[in-house]
């Protein structure tokens, strides 16, 4: 173990308005920690690299990265479960680059579960899951377990969201001709990315309607409802549609067409939370396939 000066002071939203939060002097060891997070081989898309340290009256109890202890295993987990097993960490205070998940499969138990049962009273977190399945429900969890919630200050959490580039971007862009995709629609102005396509980047919007239906839209090029299709196949060709409006309400399994320079991107929304009675998030899953535009000279 070694010493870690502790940030002076408490931060208090109000207090530390118009003015820098208290440094985080344990900043670079937490960055690299972060930066030996563990790739899983079988996991499809690429993991988030996480750091976790915790610190009681300036001495460092222990640290952890995702993967250190074990394939998959989470950085909080690793660091309560089994580098400070059996150690009283209560009153502590952790430091994660990420916030702590909300859900696992059972019996396994979410990490801010974790951490409000072992009495840790502060958790500084580093950056939110872009994931909505889990994106402000673990710092929920401290909230109601009665755990105090910071964020680190602007600069750090900027340094976070770099490192974690390749991951936060997995919740908004796609790639390649074909796929599916979920995201909070209310995070990046509503914006989802599809690139490298045969027709190049297309950039999606969207915005809240109802349950069961999305608003889908573009300013600049304008969209499309193939009204009655309801898979690709349907869709014979794209450029055969109105593009009057720039947006349009897409309900659940319907499609819409969005379109660029170089060719046209078919939709299908395939699912809405919207966050009310019976959703706890906002979240779009989609699915797409590009067309690409044909010159007229090509044309039967």
């Amino acid at each position: 173990m070694y010493e870690i000066a502790k940030h002076e002071g408490r931060y208090d939203g109000a207090a530390y308005r118009g003015c820098h939060p208290p440094r985080l002097t344990c900043s670079r060891s937490i960055f690299r920690i972060q930066a030996l997070s563990l790739e899983e081989p079988n996991r499809a898309t690429k993991p988030p690299k996480v750091g976790a340290v915790l610190v009681r009256d300036g001495q460092c109890l222990g640290e952890c990265y995702r993967g250190q202890t074990g394939d998959g295993d989470h950085a909080e987990y690793g660091l309560l479960e089994k580098v400070l097993a059996g150690v009283d960490v209560s009153g502590s205070t952790l430091y994660t680059t990420l916030e702590p998940c909300s859900k696992r499969m059972p019996p396994r138990v979410p990490c801010a579960e974790r951490v409000a049962n072992r009495g840790i009273s502060t958790v500084w977190i580093g950056a939110y899951d872009p994931d909505p399945r889990i994106q402000r429900f673990g710092w929920a969890i401290l909230k109601r377990q009665g755990v105090a919630r910071r964020d680190f200050p602007r600069d750090l959490r900027a340094e976070v969201a770099a490192d974690n580039a390749i991951f936060i971007d997995s919740f908004r862009v796609g790639h390649g001709d074909s796929g599916t995709a979920r995201f909070d629609y209310r995070l990046n102005d509503g914006r989802f990315l599809v690139a490298d396509t045969r027709a190049g980047v297309f950039e999606t919007r969207w915005t809240s309607c109802s349950s069961d239906c999305i608003y889908a839209y573009d300013a600049a090029h304008l969209v499309a409802h193939p009204r009655g299709a309801d898979c690709f196949h349907d869709v014979d060709d794209p450029s055969a549609y109105e593009f009057a409006s720039y947006s349009l309400p897409v309900r659940e399994g319907e499609l819409v067409i969005f379109r660029n320079e170089g060719g046209y991107l078919l939709v299908r929304v395939d699912d809405v939370q919207d966050g009310g009675r019976t959703d706890d998030r906002w979240e779009l899953t989609i699915s797409w396939e590009v067309r690409r535009s044909v010159p007229a000279e090509d044309e039967p």
